[in-house]
């Protein structure tokens, strides 16, 4: 009788500790299920986040670039109730953006592969009439190749009131007796010292014998890098933050307010003759 007493109690037991151990699994296996739901939906909603924060980007660089809005106007949200140009349209999916957006770059940091070029414009195109008030750009660069890195220069220059007021006159060959001037790796930074300040600028850059990984331009007010620094106006930062459900996302580009000519840049600028259609003798002496 005792015998069985005991052998019924160690059966209930060992049923309890497997009861005990089903319960605890399938708990587990409940909370786990839970929060992979949980992540799931986060990362959906992360994902939307990112998207809302990309329209509001691609938004203001649309107006900047194709519409030719100010960059003053373009800190704004979806909750602005002046126009479509600063709020942009709503957005289908219930997503919203938030963004500011600023033109006050001070210094750019840029990357220039071998023989590519990198267009700078020292011009604010905002206030087209206005100078860029520069005397000198400093460059310094660490070298990828035993010393031997070189950054070219090249620009167009223009009286920007003249400009605004009459036809517009470009001159290219600004670097004394030719338009380039080539500068070799210094350990500390070269400086370009041929600007004017009541003249408007464009500029290219080229990469020589190597890649130039980590290119820092700055502006100054005065010859040999000297005076005050001077604002870049044609840079402009684009911060934009997204939100889509539980998630916020944020984006941010910092990039010329205008396209760059790319391809077209050599020769439209540089080659000191017109782009004429529908001709077909030279239009060079």
């Amino acid at each position: 009788m005792n015998a069985n007493l005991k052998r019924q109690g160690s059966i209930l037991l060992m049923a309890l500790l497997v009861m005990s151990g089903v319960l605890i699994t399938g708990a587990s296996l409940g909370t786990i299920a839970v929060l992979n739901l949980r992540q799931g939906r986060l990362i959906d909603d992360s994902i939307g986040a990112f998207a809302a924060a990309e329209s509001g980007a691609e938004q203001s660089l649309y107006q900047l670039r194709r519409v030719g809005t100010s960059s003053v106007d373009l800190s704004a949200n979806p909750s602005h109730g002046s126009s479509l140009v600063f709020s942009g349209p709503p957005l289908a999916n219930g997503g919203s953006w938030n963004r500011s957006v600023w033109s006050n770059e001070s210094t750019i940091y840029v990357s220039v592969p071998q023989d590519k070029d990198y267009e700078l414009t020292l011009w604010n195109p905002d206030a087209p009439m206005s100078p860029a008030g520069i005397e000198s750009l400093k460059f310094a660069w660490s070298d990828a190749c035993g010393g031997t890195s070189a950054l070219e220069v090249m620009a167009v220059d223009w009286d920007p009131v003249t400009a605004g007021a009459g036809p517009f006159s470009a001159e290219i060959a600004f670097h004394g007796s030719g338009p380039t001037l080539t500068f070799l790796h210094d350990p500390v930074a070269v400086i370009d010292n041929s600007f004017q300040a009541a003249r408007a600028y464009r500029v290219r850059l080229r990469a020589k014998n190597c890649d130039i990984p980590s290119l820092n331009i700055t502006a100054y007010s005065a010859d040999n890098g000297l005076g005050l620094v001077v604002n870049l106006p044609s840079r402009v930062a684009v911060d934009s933050t997204g939100a889509f459900g539980t998630a916020k996302q944020a984006v941010e580009f910092r990039l010329p307010r205008l396209q760059p000519l790319t391809g077209a840049f050599d020769y439209a600028i540089f080659s000191q003759c017109s782009i004429v259609k529908g001709v077909t003798s030279p239009v060079c002496p």
